[in-house]
């Protein structure tokens, strides 16, 4: 049993209407965004935003090295009770063993991090001498189930922004609300108990005072929330739906026959021999060769190099972005980070064009702008696999066994694959699987998440 298992076909576990809301986030996100600014007096432009989430992704996959240098990390010998539940649900789930740390966070109990296998699960020290073992079962689980949804690949490049940022949660709070929902029945299939989960909720958020709440009590606030349709606005507020409504649809899910499916499910995988002993860093088996079907098509590479053409086009496509001249009072005008970026990149392409450039002269359109969408690709496949665009549509650049591509290789990919655009031979190989430009170069653009 796989993790794509637990998200398809009528017994699917996400939340209903998530990717429906993730759609319509994305594709309003632009005009949110300007609301947003707008009401906070801040003008947040397409070129800020789109430097944001590049270096929200560089930030991302440098985190690790972070957690390692500031965290402890977790196996057999350190903290093995905390590991061992990690590694149980991992298993129960069919996923791969995640790298487990525990920092100092008053802000999460625990969280899930990274943009590919192995994702890391973060644990706070905090919180973690208030939690039983089945709570942080379902802490824990929940987490798990961010990462077999797809959600941590997204929520990850937020986590650069701080905790319930009100700009993240005006913009991407619907959709995230509900991936809370999906991961909360996912928490509850690993612990397998709703008392547990209670608990779980309640010590997350009063911490020492959460063994002495009243369940029954907390329960009815849910009544009076839902009593005043002012109230309810609130959790519009927030990344996270209100914890009396959290509960409320655990409690639901607890006793539907969808929960009784899946225990069943999951049961029947523990009991097969091979659950038994299964791999600590991966759940899934890695070939020696990939297979045709695991190539990602030429329209979604198609798609994913014109997402990445768009973020690219953000940053550089304005000349006037840095303001050079001074103010009548003679102070110099607030240059922001993604400005300084834009112009380094804008005068870096004028340079470049204006020099012995001679496919300027044949009449080829915006070479100096595909050359940088390269650049911008070869640096972010070198650090976490992928590009913005290839992340969005679940791609990533491997080697032939699934292993991850050097900086050098990436650099090299990126390189045959600007210059093969002027050649006719590897610009129709392009529609090849693997194309000619990945066959020069030993790797491969895939689908999913298998990766070694």
């Amino acid at each position: 049993m796989g993790p794509e298992s637990f998200f398809k076909g009528p017994d699917s576990l996400r939340w209903r209407g998530e990717n429906r809301a993730l759609f319509l986030t994305l594709l309003f996100a632009p005009t949110t965004a300007g609301l947003v600014g707008f009401a906070l007096r801040e003008q947040i432009t397409a070129q800020q935003f789109a430097f944001l989430i590049v270096a929200a992704m560089i930030y991302v996959s440098i985190a690790r090295g972070r957690l390692l240098g500031t965290s402890v990390r977790l196996h057999e010998r350190q903290l093995p009770n905390v590991y061992g539940i990690a590694t149980r649900c991992a298993r129960t789930l069919g996923l791969a063993v995640p790298h487990v740390f525990v920092r100092e966070d008053p802000y999460s109990c625990v969280t899930s991090v990274g943009l590919e296998e192995p994702y890391a699960i973060v644990v706070s020290s905090t919180w973690l001498p208030h939690l039983d073992d089945d709570e942080l079962t379902f802490l824990i689980g929940r987490e798990l189930g961010h990462v077999a949804a797809g959600h941590t690949r997204i929520t990850s490049l937020f986590s650069a922004s701080g905790k319930e940022n009100p700009f993240i949660s005006a913009v991407f709070g619907a959709w995230m609300r509900r991936t809370e929902y999906t991961a909360d029945r996912i928490g509850l299939l690993c612990c397998g108990s709703i008392d547990a989960a209670a608990r779980a909720i309640f010590t997350c958020a009063f911490r020492q005072v959460s063994k002495n709440v009243d369940y029954t009590a907390f329960r009815d606030q849910r009544e009076e929330v839902q009593a005043d349709p002012t109230f309810k606005l609130g959790e519009l507020l927030g990344q996270e739906p209100y914890a009396t409504n959290r509960l409320r649809e655990l409690e639901i899910f607890a006793i539907s026959p969808l929960y009784a499916t899946w225990r069943a499910r999951l049961g029947e995988a523990a009991a097969k021999p091979e659950a038994a002993t299964p791999r600590m860093e991966s759940a899934r088996p890695v070939p020696s060769k990939l297979e045709k079907k695991a190539y990602a098509s030429v329209w979604l590479r198609a798609t994913a190099f014109v997402l990445d053409w768009v973020v690219v086009g953000a940053i550089v496509s304005s000349g006037k972005i840095v303001q050079t001249s001074v103010t009548t009072s003679g102070k110099g005008a607030v240059v922001h980070a993604s400005d300084i970026a834009a112009s380094t990149f804008q005068q870096f392409a004028d340079q470049w064009a204006s020099s012995h450039l001679p496919l300027i002269q044949m009449g080829l359109p915006d070479v100096v702008a595909l050359m940088l969408v390269f650049i911008y690709s070869a640096i972010l496949v070198g650090l976490v696999g992928r590009t913005f665009g290839m992340m969005v549509l679940g791609l990533r650049v491997v080697r032939p066994d699934y292993s991850r591509v050097s900086g050098g290789r990436a650099v090299w990919h990126y390189f045959v694959a600007f210059w093969s655009l002027f050649l006719v031979l590897p610009l129709i190989g392009f529609f090849w699987r693997p194309s000619v430009q990945d066959r020069i170069t030993g790797t491969r653009i895939i689908r999913g998440s298998m990766v070694r």
